[in-house]
């Protein structure tokens, strides 16, 4: 970045007298200068692309070459001249670069003063600049500001006229530029116009003179920015998630064709009429056939057991006993001698009686019940076919019977 410092603007004259003024031909140049430069910074903002990548912050160094143009000031007039310098900066965040500088312009000439024995001015000087970027992400025109401080040396053979030839100053500048990378690594050119303002006392103390001490001065630059380590690189991206797994299939109901609740590909038995109890197998549970207690008489029109019923009775006690899991049924019936409902009432208290002496021979009473059908379910005729009494059938029908319910 390039400062011209405190430029004398006094000329090297023995009297006071304000000279006529010039042309000022470094303003014209300048003004010419920043007409074409500003068409190629416009340009090259809107071409470039903005790109999403990860904050680069390492520290550059910047050679560079500068063109300045300085205005005249106090009757002098130096020459538009070549510089040079270098700067280090390092982006502290992506809107903004801070960087320190070096500039120097050797022997700018000052005009029409050959009887001085052409004397010439150094200028050299450091300072810090910000660097700000206003879209950083869009393109890389930014704004700049800085301040340095610097001298100049006044050098010839005839140079008396000066009361000092080495004189401090400062400057203020502002400006603008546009960052193009040439490559993936970051190396990047750098274009810049800055204005200055140089503050420094003027170094001719003449008695009575009107002399100014701020100076306007204009600096066009170009850098070759190159950064130094390695480029940060992004992270890789995260893993893209596993796909998710395919839903299980919907269960399939088991096809059950007769409805007995065995699918048809375990049914042994299809077809099983609706409401039929099967097994496991889908086959119709055998029922167990009812066991008919022979020999379980009772006395005449009574619920009392007869001993020899008892005696039979004892032998249902045993099996009982020994399969603790079995639950059953006492059922009572009668034949048809007497009134329906005489029979009935009769039929519930014999098997009754029966439960009671089973329960009282020691097997719980929550593995017995008794119901009594009366003369309801025969299993033989009462009467022969010609309407004469049937003892024998008659006999079968009076019985006591045990139904297995559980086991």
């Amino acid at each position: 970045m390039f400062h011209a410092n405190y430029v004398p603007r006094q000329a090297f004259r023995e009297d006071a007298r304000p000279a006529e003024k010039q042309p000022i031909q470094g303003d014209e140049t300048m003004k010419k200068t920043l007409a074409m430069l500003a068409p190629a910074l416009l340009a090259l903002s809107m071409s470039a692309g903005a790109q999403e990548e990860p904050f680069d912050d390492r520290f550059y160094v910047a050679p560079q070459v500068s063109w300045g143009f300085f205005d005249d000031q106090n009757d002098i007039e130096l020459d538009d001249e070549f510089g040079y310098g270098v700067a280090i900066g390092k982006p502290i965040t992506k809107w903004f670069n801070l960087e320190g500088y070096y500039f120097r312009f050797d022997d700018v000439g000052i005009e029409e003063a050959a009887a001085l024995g052409d004397p010439e001015v150094t200028l050299e000087g450091y300072g810090l600049t910000g660097l700000f970027f206003p879209v950083p992400d869009a393109f890389r025109m930014f704004f700049l500001a800085g301040y340095a401080v610097g001298d100049y040396d006044v050098s010839g053979s005839n140079v008396q006229a000066l009361n000092a030839v080495d004189e401090d100053a400062d400057h203020i500048d502002v400006g603008l530029g546009y960052m193009h990378e040439l490559n993936d690594y970051g190396l990047a050119l750098r274009g810049e116009y800055r204005y200055r303002i140089t503050d420094a006392d003027n170094p001719r103390n003449i008695p009575g003179a009107d002399l100014e001490d701020n100076y306007d001065n204009h600096v066009v630059s170009l850098y070759l920015q190159i950064p130094l380590g390695a480029k940060p690189v992004a992270p890789p991206p995260p893993p893209a998630p596993e796909p998710a797994p395919e839903p299980e299939p919907a269960p399939v109901a088991p096809v059950d064709t007769d409805g007995d609740g065995v699918p048809d590909n375990a049914d042994q038995c299809p077809g099983t009429p609706a409401g039929t109890q099967v097994d496991a197998q889908g086959c119709p549970v055998k029922k167990a056939e009812p066991i008919i207690l022979k020999g379980v008489n009772f006395e005449f029109n009574s619920a009392k057991l007869t001993s020899e019923a008892t005696n039979r009775l004892d032998n249902v006690v045993n099996a009982l006993s020994a399969s603790e899991q079995i639950e059953v049924r006492i059922e009572g019936h009668t034949d048809s001698i007497g009134g329906a409902s005489y029979n009935l009432k009769l039929s519930k208290e014999r098997a009754a009686s029966v439960r009671q002496y089973l329960i009282d021979r020691g097997i719980a009473a929550d593995r017995l019940t008794s119901e009594g059908y009366g003369e309801s379910q025969p299993i033989a005729a009462n009467n022969k076919p010609n309407g004469a009494d049937n003892p024998s059938g008659r006999a079968k029908n009076r019985r006591v019977e045990l139904e297995v319910v559980n086991q």
